[in-house]
């Protein structure tokens, strides 16, 4: 054994290569993906999401970088606004 090595008697998990994480098995479920990714949520629980923590991690900067900020993350996670409706939900 060399350094660094696991104890013998402490079994490594499995590793999911895509997500370089490792595999939860509960039971005779598996656990191969982010368990958000596994919830289904409704597009307007999503946009809800997205403006609280958007507020949350830039209230100190500004009406106009948390309308920037919406606009990335709302196309990131493919839900297509209107430049009037984004600015709405950042004014709250």
């Amino acid at each position: 054994m060399t350094p660094g090595d696991p104890a013998p008697d402490k079994a490594m998990p499995d590793r999911d290569a895509a997500h370089d994480s490792p595999i939860v098995r509960t039971g005779d479920i598996v656990q191969n993906a982010p368990a958000m990714d596994m919830n289904d949520t409704t597009t307007s629980e999503r946009v809800d999401g997205i403006v609280a923590q958007t507020r949350a991690d830039h209230a100190a900067d500004g009406q106009e970088r948390i309308i920037e900020v919406l606009k990335q993350r709302l196309d990131q996670a493919g839900i297509e606004l209107t430049d009037d409706e984004v600015a709405e939900l950042a004014r709250g």
